[in-house]
This record gives C-alpha cells, sequence and structure tokens, in this order.
C-alpha cells in the first residue's frame, strides 16, 4: 500500500511539473512575440530621429538601429530554443514554427540592407545628400550661376525631400536641361551643375529603394516581414495553446484516472482485510459511502481517530489526503465546465450583439435600394440597383444562416408543428428556383411519390430551409446537366410517414474522403470551392442540425461514380387528420393599404439613418411621419398630437421602446383611443420578439426595413383597429 501510495505520488509530482513546464513554455512563447512586437518600435523610432544623428554617418552605428539589430538576433536564439522545446514536449510539429526563423533571418538581412542603403543616401552633411549640398554652396559662392536659379534647384531639392513626389523630378530635370543651355554659364559651373545633377538622381534612387515615404521599397519590404513574423508568432501561440490545452486535459484524466485507480485499490483491501479489522474498515466504508452519496462534494474525512493496527491507521490517513485530492480535480473540472458553458453563452450574446449592429447599417442599405428601385432609373441603373441588393440580401442571408447556427448550438432553435400541404409547398419551391435559374444548360427536375399522404404536421419554414440549401448548393456547382430533387415514401406506420427526401445533380462531385468534414461548421470539402463559389460553410451543417432537430436522419453525403453528388436524409411526419383549408383570395386584405387612411405616423428611433430610411419608407406610401430619439420625447409627441400608429425602436438611451410603451398604454389617451405600437429593432432572436409582443406591442418587423413588409403590416394592424 505505501509503495502504491509512492507511485501516486511521484506520479502528481510528475503532472504538477510537466504542468508548470507547459505554462512555462507559454509563457516564453507569449513573451518572445511580445519583445518583437516591442522591438518594432526601436526601428520606428530610428526612422524618426536616429538616421538624422551623426554618429550614424561616423561611426556606422545608432542606438536604436543596433538594438533593434542585436534584439533580432537575441530572439532568433530563442525561437531556436523555443522550437527544441516544443519538441521535447511533444506540443506537434508547426509549419509557422519551422519557417519562422528563416523569416527572421531574411528581416535581419532586409535590415542591414536598409542600413547601407540609408548610409549611402545620407543626411545634411553626409551620404549623397552632403555631396548635393557641398556642390549647392560651391553653386552659390564660386560659380557664374545664377542665383535665383540656384534657388530654384534647391526649391525643387526640398520639394522632393518633403513629398518625394515625380513632379518636383521633373521640374529639376527641365531646370537643369534650360541651365545648361545658358551660354552665360562657364565651363567648370556647368561641370559642378552635372556633379549636382548626379548626386541628385542617386539620391532619388536611393530614395525610392529606402521607400519610407510611401511604405515601399525596403521600408515597405520590413514592414510586411514585420507583419508576416508577427502573424506566425500569433498561429504559433494559437497552435502552441491549443496543443498544450489537449496535454493539460490528458494529463488531467490520467491524474483522475490515478486517483480513482487508487480508491479502487484502497477499497478492495479494506475488503479483503476487513475480518480483521471491522470496527474501523466499516467505519471507513461508512464514509466512503456518505462521500459518494454526497456526490463528491464532502472533502473532509471524518475518521478522526488513531487506529491501533498500523496499517489501518496509514489507510485512514491515505484516504484523508485521497479524499482532498480528488475533491480538488472535481472542483477543477468543474469550473471548467462553467467556463464553457459562459463561453458559449458569451458567444451566443456576441452573436446577437453583432446581428444587431450588422442589421443597423444593412437597413440603410437596403432601405434605401428600395427607394432607388422605386424610382425612375434607365436600364443600366436598374442593373446597379439589383446587383447591390442582391448582394445586401446576401450579407443578411449570411448574418442570419450564423445566427441559426448560434441557436442551435445554444439550444434554442424551435421547431414547429402546424397542418402544410406537402406537394403544394415543394411544387412552389421548385417553382421559385425556376424563376432563379438563367442558364438554359441546367434542368430541374420533381419527383414526387404518389402514395405520400400530403396532408402533414411539420414545420414548413425549417423543411423549405433545408432544401433551399441543397438545392441552392447543387445549382452552384453544377454548370450544365440535370439537378433533381426526390420525394419517396418509405414507410408508413399508423398515422406517422417516414419520407425520404433526395437531392442530386451532375456537379463538380465531391471528395468521399471529405463527406464528414462537410457537416461541420465552417468547413468546405475544399478551400478552392470557397475562393470560386464563396459560401460560409455552414450550410450543410445547419441542414444537418435542422433534420436532426425534426427527428430525421443524418444528412447522408454520396459522390456518384457518374460524376456530381447526392445528398439525402429521412424525416418522419405525422399524418393531419384535418383538412387544410384552401387559402382564399378574398383573404389578402392585408397585404395593401390602398383603402387604409393613416393621418400621420409617429417614428421613434435613436440611428439617424434608421430614421431617415422609415420616414423615406412611409412617404413612399404617402404617410406623413413625425420622429423622436427616444422613447422620452416618443412620450411627449403622441400626448402633444394625433398619430394612427407607432414605430417604437426597442433600445434607446434615456428611455428604452419597452418603458415608452408601457407610459403610452397607460395613459389615458390610449385607453379612449388605442393605436397600433409596431417594434422596429434589429435584433433576430425569437426572445426579442415574445418579449416585445408581451411588452405590449402589436406586432413585430426586423431590419432591415423592406418596403414590401412594412406595406403588409400597416395593412394588417390598420384592419385589425377597424
Amino acid at each position: 500500500m505505501i509503495v502504491l501510495i509512492a507511485v501516486w505520488f511521484m506520479f502528481y509530482l510528475y503532472i504538477d511539473c510537466k504542468v508548470d513546464y507547459l505554462n512555462n513554455f507559454t509563457y516564453k512563447s507569449y513573451r518572445v512575440s511580445q519583445e518583437f512586437t516591442a522591438n518594432i518600435r526601436n526601428f520606428q523610432t530610428f526612422l524618426l530621429f536616429g538616421y538624422k544623428e551623426k554618429d550614424f554617418y561616423l561611426n556606422h552605428n545608432q542606438k536604436d538601429l543596433k538594438l533593434y539589430i542585436d534584439n533580432l538576433k537575441n530572439q532568433r536564439k530563442e525561437i531556436d530554443v523555443i522550437f527544441k522545446e516544443s519538441k521535447e514536449l511533444n506540443i506537434g510539429n508547426n509549419p509557422s514554427m519551422t519557417h519562422l526563423s528563416k523569416k527572421i533571418d531574411n528581416l535581419y538581412s532586409v535590415v542591414n540592407q536598409f542600413k547601407k542603403t540609408a548610409l549611402i543616401r545620407g543626411f545634411k552633411d553626409h551620404g549623397i545628400e552632403g555631396e548635393m549640398r557641398k556642390k549647392a554652396h560651391f553653386l552659390e559662392k564660386n560659380s557664374s550661376l545664377n542665383k535665383i536659379t540656384l534657388l530654384q534647384f534647391r526649391r525643387h531639392e526640398k520639394d522632393y525631400m518633403l513629398r518625394s513626389d515625380d513632379t518636383s523630378i521633373q521640374k529639376f530635370k527641365d531646370l537643369y536641361t534650360s541651365t545648361l543651355k545658358d551660354r552665360n554659364i562657364d565651363s567648370a559651373t556647368k561641370q559642378v551643375l552635372t556633379d549636382y545633377k548626379n548626386n541628385f538622381d542617386s539620391l532619388v534612387k536611393l530614395s525610392s529603394k529606402l521607400g519610407v515615404a510611401q511604405n515601399q521599397g525596403l521600408y515597405g519590404k520590413i514592414n510586411k516581414m514585420n507583419e508576416a513574423v508577427e502573424n506566425s508568432f500569433v498561429q504559433i501561440i494559437a497552435h502552441n495553446k491549443k496543443r498544450i490545452n489537449e496535454l493539460k486535459e490528458t494529463l488531467f484524466y490520467s491524474q483522475l484516472c490515478q486517483t480513482l485507480l487508487m480508491a479502487l485499490i484502497a477499497l478492495l483491501l479494506c475488503i479483503y482485510i476487513s475480518k480483521y479489522f471491522t470496527k474501523d474498515i466499516k467505519l471507513l466504508s461508512l464514509d466512503i459511502s456518505n462521500y459518494i452519496k454526497s456526490n463528491f462534494k464532502e472533502p473532509i474525512c471524518n475518521l478522526n481517530h488513531r487506529s491501533s493496527i498500523r496499517e489501518v491507521d496509514f489507510l485512514l490517513m491515505s484516504y484523508g489526503i485521497l479524499k482532498e485530492k480528488l475533491s480538488e480535480n472535481i472542483i477543477f473540472l468543474e469550473k471548467k465546465t462553467e467556463q464553457a458553458n459562459k463561453t458559449a453563452t458569451f458567444k451566443t450574446q456576441f452573436l446577437a450583439n453583432m446581428s444587431h449592429e450588422i442589421r443597423s447599417p444593412l437597413n440603410g442599405v437596403i432601405g434605401m435600394l428600395n427607394m432607388l428601385k422605386t424610382s425612375a432609373l434607365n436600364s443600366e441603373q436598374t442593373e446597379y440597383i439589383e446587383i447591390a441588393e442582391h448582394s445586401a440580401d446576401h450579407l443578411l442571408g449570411i448574418v442570419n444562416m450564423i445566427l441559426d447556427h448560434s441557436k442551435m448550438e445554444a439550444g434554442k432553435m424551435k421547431i414547429e408543428q402546424y397542418p402544410i400541404h406537402l406537394k403544394k409547398e415543394l411544387t412552389k419551391l421548385m417553382r421559385l428556383f425556376e424563376y432563379r435559374i438563367n442558364d438554359e444548360n441546367i434542368k430541374l427536375h420533381f419527383i414526387y411519390d404518389d402514395g405520400i399522404s400530403n396532408n402533414i404536421l411539420g414545420d414548413n419554414l425549417r423543411l423549405q430551409q433545408v432544401l433551399i440549401n441543397l438545392i441552392d448548393n447543387a445549382i452552384k456547382f453544377t454548370t450544365h446537366g440535370d439537378v433533381k430533387l426526390e420525394v419517396n415514401l418509405l414507410n408508413r406506420i399508423d398515422d406517422l410517414q417516414y419520407l425520404n427526401f433526395k437531392i442530386t445533380d451532375s456537379g463538380i462531385g465531391i471528395d468521399p474522403d471529405k463527406t464528414e468534414q462537410m457537416l461541420l461548421a465552417f468547413e468546405q470539402a475544399d478551400l478552392t470551392t470557397t475562393r470560386k463559389y464563396g459560401g460560409t460553410g455552414l450550410g450543410l451543417t445547419i441542414s444537418n442540425q435542422l433534420v436532426q432537430l425534426m427527428g430525421g436522419t443524418k444528412l447522408n453525403i454520396i459522390a456518384l461514380e457518374s460524376g456530381g453528388s447526392s445528398f439525402s436524409f429521412e424525416i418522419p411526419f405525422k399524418i393531419n387528420t384535418k383538412i387544410i383549408p384552401v387559402e382564399d383570395s378574398s383573404e389578402s386584405q392585408f397585404n395593401t393599404i390602398k383603402d387604409v387612411i393613416i393621418n400621420k405616423a409617429l417614428i421613434v428611433e435613436d440611428n439617424l439613418i434608421n430614421q431617415k430610411v422609415l420616414h423615406k419608407l412611409l412617404n413612399k406610401l404617402n404617410i406623413p411621419s413625425d420622429i423622436a430619439i427616444n422613447g422620452k420625447e416618443a412620450v411627449s409627441l403622441y400626448n402633444e398630437n394625433d398619430y394612427d400608429i407607432i414605430f417604437m425602436d426597442l433600445h434607446m438611451p434615456e428611455m428604452d421602446g419597452f418603458e415608452a410603451t408601457e407610459k403610452i398604454h397607460s395613459s389615458a389617451k390610449y385607453q379612449i383611443n388605442a393605436i397600433p405600437i409596431i417594434a422596429v429593432t434589429a435584433s433576430a432572436f425569437d426572445e426579442d420578439k415574445v418579449k416585445a409582443i408581451s411588452n405590449g406591442m402589436d406586432d413585430f418587423i426586423t431590419k432591415p426595413v423592406v418596403l414590401k413588409n412594412l406595406e403588409e403590416i400597416i395593412a394588417k394592424q390598420m384592419q385589425l383597429q377597424m
């Protein structure tokens, strides 16, 4: 038993040392990265001040540049040490680390080249610039050159040094050419002037090579290399962090297994010797039982007495230590679990906030595009508007797709069950794609099993979302050939029928080894696919998750031997025994506002762009409107004026939309004549809609606001008020 405890303790010390070594390695990688970033400031300081110092040109040395180069050498050595330690720690091969040393060597070489070039170029009395100054002084004192002409040369020279523009160079050359033609200038002056011009050309060439003014040349190259090294550090740290966390997790579970194994051995030994030490062993057994019943939440050992038998006494002590260590590990694991849950919650909230921030400017873009689309445009302008509108809708679709993925990860995606006529809905869906396809080389086919009962209960919105994703992918990756949707009845048990949906295409096909990878979030079978065809890599992930939420099977992806691919899934649908009523065209009174009279509307919005968008859209519908920038101002305007409808933003300074709605509802004016209050927000989660309705708002419209949707909601609410 003593040997086992010693082995366990040695293993514990080994793991503890290993974890400390991994933590030190992480800190060292991060420190070298930060030192490299900080070292860049030394080079920038040299560019600002150091190159002007005499010591740089006399002794070829400057403190900031020297410090920068020395630090590069030291960081190069430390990277080699880190690379060696990563192999010892079994962190794994990292291509970025392999190339980092070469990048720093190249950077060191370019910096030395920059230094040599800067020394040749010089400053004031040194280098080429110094030579130019000497020639200029000679021409000023000892030449027949006109002083005004010399001043013009110096002015063009200074203009170039300040702006590094081609105009100054050309003016200098033109002045030089015209001056040489002057017969009043002697040959000695012309020779000095020629030398002066040659020095200026050299100065231009060297300045261009250095490229400090335009962030080009050697300076631009150094900046790019610095950035590349910093990016490599980021990749290395991310790789190391991930690998170190994996190693720590492995060590933790090894330690936990070791601890649990020790507990099991201790228990077996207690059972084995129980007939000799019944009293102490029974107490120990009872304590273990209580510890387990407390779900390992009671770390304190209740066996405080000393046994007369040395081995039992040691066992009791070891058991107490074991409980403490086990409890520490469990607490550590619980903290990690809680941290993971907080991270998931934070990500969901982050995506909600990002959706709000993206939808707000999108509201301005799409709203203004809708306004432009209804104005008088020529064919070229109409085409531009349609392209911009399509791009904005595509961006909105990506935002919605990411939100759907977030909802499913957070377990907030809900599947509805309502009556639908399956064949009719699928037929309308296929017609939609027929309208969208302009390529005559692609043909759509729809095959529907006549044995299927069309009246079913399900979530038509989510089913169509899955099919639209799959059919859209099939069309996108097919340049010519066929895209086919097949729906077949697999089995029927009582009022439940199992249907198979299959989408096949004759497109570019997929790699059979990468079908599982395609179901992961933000993954595609080939990175060149993203560059050529676009996409976020979320469509198949969301489709697969939606199918499983509807009680279906995992999305089955098959690479066809004849070319193309096949995507299929199965979903059970409950047969609806009630007859689905046929839609009556006379019920479409909510789709127009021609017969509705609205004297004035109130817009409550703190964002200036969103104010203008909604105001312009209402003007298009011949509805005058007032604007309030917050809930407090909205309540004041409502009390002073008569409005037929209010559009209320939810989140505003001073007073938000919920409080403003409550105050309006509680007013005597509203009690006499209630008017609809429409929530207008960039929030996209269902909880926001439920909260808005539960707080007394009559309807909900999500930004970006589209003219058609706005018109339908206004018509619907005004009809309900009649």
